[in-house]
């Protein structure tokens, strides 16, 4: 039961994770055409390259991304998930520690 709920997690978090990527690139390219997005990507022509003597360096053209709020995070939901990680961990640590003890009566120490 254990195990199955450990792979239930590990794939909720996964879908979780390709969700949040999915919505992010969306919103930044919601028709799907590449386009300038500042501190992520500018679209350039050689004149604009040539005038910047040639150099590629990305910060000369895109800038810095202003700074995000994830308004959406959901704290509640998030202390949920590592309370229930939390909780596997120890269960395994208490498996381990019985499995150490084991050991060392089985080698006298």
């Amino acid at each position: 039961m254990d195990e199955a709920r450990q792979k239930a997690v590990e794939q909720l978090k996964k879908e979780r994770y390709f969700w949040k990527q999915a919505k992010w690139l969306t919103e930044r390219f919601p028709e799907g055409k590449l386009r300038d997005v500042e501190g992520l990507v500018k679209l350039m022509g050689w004149a604009e390259i040539a005038a910047n003597d040639w150099s590629l360096t990305p910060g000369r053209y895109v800038g810095v991304a202003p700074e995000e709020e994830d308004e959406n995070f959901d704290f509640e939901e998030a202390l949920c998930n590592i309370h229930v990680e939390l909780e596997d961990l120890n269960a395994e640590a208490g498996k381990l520690a019985v499995i150490i003890k084991k050991n060392f009566e089985e080698l006298g120490v």
